[in-house]
């Protein structure tokens, strides 16, 4: 995600370029305070102004989430194919096993640990290696522990209640657009 500068940044600037403008032309010797201390403020404020927490910095919105919730529900219904060596169900969706990885794109050891395991998995998928894909779909649940995850958790219910899949997209709209 791209930060951007603060909205307040730019008047700020002008203020602080119209104070030194001020100041210059002024003469020499000032007769008052009051041009100090407007210029005291006016650096001040830019200070706190600029050195806030922008709210481009909140990264995480509920992505990771709703990854684990839509592909990990996706990987555990392979299951069944898995167990069978039925590569021919298994190869269509091997692709929700590296967007399984995506939910732990912001821990990143757990990333790198995932997705060996899962591309070593699409690998032996692809070379037609059932003992391969049974092996390492057993490590891939057993290390994520995502049957535990996804325990049936119960679906939220009345109103308003917020959860992720009532957030970004919804479940309606992740029930019109599934990925086969």
């Amino acid at each position: 995600m791209s930060r951007h500068m603060s909205p307040l940044a730019l008047p700020l600037a002008l203020v602080a370029a119209a104070c030194t403008l001020r100041l210059a032309l002024a003469p020499a010797f000032s007769s008052g305070m009051a041009a100090r201390r407007e210029m005291l403020g006016a650096v001040a404020a830019g200070v706190v102004a600029l050195n806030s927490p922008l709210p481009a910095l909140a990264d995480w919105q509920g992505e990771p989430s709703r990854a684990l919730k839509k592909y990990g529900s996706a990987v555990l219904a392979l299951e069944g194919a898995v167990a069978k060596g039925d590569l021919a169900a298994i190869k269509p969706k091997l692709r929700k096993f590296s967007l399984l990885c995506g939910a732990w794109r912001f821990e990143p050891q757990d990333f790198r640990k995932f997705s060996a395991i899962a591309d070593a998995l699409i690998e032996g998928a692809e070379n037609n290696k059932v003992d391969v894909v049974q092996a390492k779909y057993a490590q891939l649940l057993k290390e994520t522990g995502l049957k535990q995850m996804l325990k049936g958790a119960p679906v939220p219910k009345g109103a308003r209640v917020i959860d992720t899949g009532s957030s970004i997209a919804g479940i309606s709209k992740l029930s019109m657009y599934t990925e086969s």
